[in-house]
């Protein structure tokens, strides 16, 4: 059940945040960092260069978390 609970939040984090990003640097987080797919093939797909899909997947990461954050502070406050 925690697991399941832990997944729902990152999908409505995930689903909160995407529009702040460019479709291209969401597709390489996510390709990446979901689906597990390998960075060098996900960056060369995108046009971009590997570093430049490692920097865009932290900042996700961080906007994530803040996010799950700010969601578990809420949900503290009731």
């Amino acid at each position: 059940m925690r697991l399941e609970l832990r997944r729902e939040i990152f999908r409505w984090a995930a689903n909160q945040i995407k529009p702040e990003f460019r479709p291209a640097t969401w597709d390489g987080f996510w390709l990446t960092a979901v689906e597990n797919q390998d960075p060098e093939t996900v960056a060369a797909r995108l046009g971009i260069s590997p570093g430049a899909l490692y920097t865009a997947r932290s900042r996700i990461m961080r906007r994530l978390k803040e996010k799950v954050a700010e969601f578990e502070v809420e949900d503290s406050d009731e």
